[in-house]
């Protein structure tokens, strides 16, 4: 993430006013998060 970016300050995540949470787009749409994680959480569903 950009630790410059106004919306997300480099966490990633922005609170809105309204108190909801979300993925910080200008941060995605830029590049700068991996989509993608090699420390995924066992959500014990059977596939």
């Amino acid at each position: 993430m950009k630790n410059n970016c106004p919306k997300c300050n480099g966490t990633g995540i922005v609170k809105e006013e309204d108190g909801s949470v979300h993925t910080c787009w200008d941060c995605l749409m830029s590049g700068d998060m991996d989509v993608h994680s090699d420390k995924v959480a066992d959500s014990k569903i059977k596939i």
